[in-house]
């Protein structure tokens, strides 16, 4: 009887704030998780549901695959990794997304074309300083809110496809000098 009054009482209690994933910092207001410059070679599995706010920079992570980040996530920073892939569908359930950091990742070469499917509410893109030398005509198809797009310190000769309408674009060179084809 002793232990089944102990069951039903540890069955009774609210179940546990998700905890912060080791070597990170979390905080409550926003829901931030600040995992920076850890060597991680991954996206740290126990991230809180309710994260809108993730720091994943100046890490060693390769790859990003679908289901490692939840839908809460606002803010998402990556930029100084070794990100080399990005596979499909990564992004397409983070719908709240706002600003989105893959910058700095020099082994980054190339993107699929829906590789931002899913983020129309993305306000702010940064691919600087990676190796891309094209992008699919329909990458950035879809980012209705994109107002920021940071491309510099890579070897693109010019962009295919239309660009989203009312973006600040951002280029290390002026706009004449990286021509866009209408397609």
């Amino acid at each position: 009887p002793a232990s089944a009054c102990l069951l039903l009482m540890l069955l009774a209690l609210p179940p546990a704030a998700p905890s912060c994933p080791m070597l990170c910092t979390c905080y409550s207001s926003p829901p931030t998780v600040s995992c920076q410059a850890n060597n991680f070679s991954s996206v740290p599995l126990s991230l809180p549901p309710s994260t809108q706010r993730l720091f994943l920079q100046n890490n060693l992570i390769r790859t990003l695959r679908p289901g490692t980040f939840g839908p809460s996530l606002l803010t998402l920073w990556l930029f100084s990794n070794n990100l080399s892939a990005i596979y499909p569908g990564t992004f397409r359930h983070l719908q709240a997304l706002e600003e989105l950091d893959l910058g700095d990742n020099r082994h980054l070469r190339s993107l699929e074309p829906d590789t931002f499917q899913g983020l129309e509410r993305l306000q702010s893109l940064h691919l600087y300083r990676c190796q891309l030398s094209s992008l699919p005509g329909t990458i950035f198809r879809g980012l209705v809110s994109l107002q920021y797009l940071y491309l510099q310190e890579n070897s693109l000769l010019h962009l295919q496809g239309p660009l989203p309408k009312g973006l600040c674009s951002c280029f290390s060179h002026p706009p004449s000098s990286l021509p866009t084809s209408q397609g």
